[in-house]
């Protein structure tokens, strides 16, 4: 590598775009995890650094959701998880694999600015979707690393395979504790037409958007459930994962198709935010 790629590789990674650089072409690091991944309804305990984007988005002494690390300065989560735009509100805590907290490889971030979709509908849960800028960038480790976000070549159809991961319940209206240990659980995509077919406003009242993406375990019964909102559903390709939705609804838990807030439709959103940032155009 000579001077000038070191050096343009290391301006962009003082911007957060790339984590490091592949040689000559600069390929940002993204949806790369150190763990190779094998094979949270009916889900099942991943291991350590499989989905280094994974966040606790956490609100002390409220709860806690899931996000997503698109960056080393933006996480991607639910509108509906956050009660107002007030950044001190909110904790994102990066590097968990247990809940209950790994002090040796997590990193606590406070936030510069909450960024809620400005077409957030609370009540049908329309643009369902919040940017959380954090405070200062955070430096990528084997836990830590972002997941890419889908370009127009990316083409996820239904039937494809891809991953939820959340600490929520892994039993519907279960007294059960939920798990410490970060879950996960395969799905596939469906098409938003067929995912209307089981949900309509004349049979649980509920609208499916073109903003929405569905996903549903094949053999049925496994799922993201309560408390696994905010969090990532991820797809694979061309050895990348593209993060393709957010976790924000569904019915039973395995009964019906979970709901994700399409990336897709807000990643010329999300990058607009992204892109001022790097360059300090928001400040």
């Amino acid at each position: 590598m000579n001077w000038f790629h070191l050096f343009t590789a290391l301006l962009l990674l003082n911007l957060g775009i790339y984590g490091s650089a592949d040689e000559e072409d600069n390929e940002p690091i993204c949806g790369k995890p150190v763990v190779a991944r094998s094979r949270i309804l009916g889900g099942r305990d991943t291991m350590k650094g499989k989905n280094p984007w994974q966040v606790i988005v956490w609100l002390p002494g409220k709860r806690h959701c899931g996000g997503t690390l698109i960056s080393s300065n933006f996480v991607v989560t639910v509108a509906h998880c956050l009660e107002s735009s007030n950044p001190t509100s909110v904790i994102v805590i990066l590097g968990a694999y247990k809940i209950t907290g790994n002090n040796k490889e997590e990193v606590p971030v406070s936030l510069k600015r909450i960024i809620v979709h400005p077409k957030y509908n609370r009540t049908d849960l329309t643009a369902d979707i919040a940017l959380l800028e954090l405070a200062r960038d955070v430096p990528f480790t084997n836990v830590i690393l972002p997941a890419c976000l889908p370009t127009p070549s990316n083409e996820f159809l239904p039937g494809y395979s891809c991953i939820a991961t959340g600490w929520g319940d892994t039993q519907f209206n279960s007294t059960k504790p939920r798990p410490i240990i970060l879950q996960e659980v395969e799905l596939r995509l469906i098409s938003v037409q067929h995912c209307r077919t089981l949900y309509s406003p004349e049979k649980n009242g509920i609208l499916i958007t073109d903003d929405m993406i569905c996903a549903m375990d094949i053999h049925g019964g496994r799922d993201s459930c309560t408390g696994d909102g905010g969090g990532p559903l991820v797809c694979y390709e061309n050895e990348r994962w593209y993060l393709v939705g957010v976790t924000s609804f569904g019915i039973g838990c395995g009964k019906d198709p979970g709901v994700y807030t399409s990336i897709p439709a807000y990643v010329d959103w999300i990058q607009s935010f992204v892109t001022a940032a790097s360059s300090g155009l928001d400040e």
